[in-house]
C-alpha cells in the first residue's frame, strides 16, 4: 500500500540506489562519497516509511490532528539525522566534503516535500 500512495518516494530510492550502485561498480570517481549519500537515501526511505505508517493512523477529518503528525514526523526526521550526523563526525577519520552533504541535504528537502505533499492531499 505505501508504495501504491508514495510511489514518487519508491521512485527516488530507486534511482539513487541504482544511480549509486552503478557509481561504484563501475568505478566512476565523483566529488561525492556515494557510500554515504545511498546509506542517507536508505535512512530516508525508512523515515518516510515509519511516517506513512503514522500518517495512516490519524483521523482525516481533523486538520490539526495532519499538520501535528507532519510535524512531528519532520522533527522526529530532524533528531534522528542530526543524531546520526554526530555520531558520525565521531566514528569519522576524514571530513564528509561540501558536495556530499549538499547532495544529502537535497534528498532530504525532496523527501520531506513528497511526504508533505502526500500529507496534503485530499483523499
Amino acid at each position: 500500500m505505501f508504495i501504491k500512495k508514495n510511489l514518487t518516494a519508491f521512485l527516488l530510492f530507486m534511482i539513487v540506489l541504482v544511480t549509486g550502485q552503478t557509481i561504484l561498480f563501475n568505478g566512476i570517481i565523483l566529488p561525492i562519497k556515494v557510500n554515504f549519500v545511498l546509506t542517507v537515501n536508505m535512512m530516508l526511505f525508512a523515515m518516510a516509511y515509519l511516517n506513512y505508517l503514522r500518517l495512516k493512523k490519524v483521523d482525516e477529518t481533523n486538520p490539526n490532528a495532519i499538520i501535528r503528525s507532519v510535524m512531528m514526523g519532520t522533527l522526529f526526521k530532524l533528531i534522528v539525522f542530526a543524531g546520526a550526523a554526530l555520531t558520525y563526525v565521531k566514528q569519522a577519520k576524514e571530513p564528509v566534503g561540501y558536495p556530499t552533504l549538499l547532495t544529502s541535504m537535497a534528498l532530504y528537502l525532496a523527501y520531506t516535500w513528497l511526504e508533505i505533499r502526500l500529507a496534503t492531499q485530499k483523499k
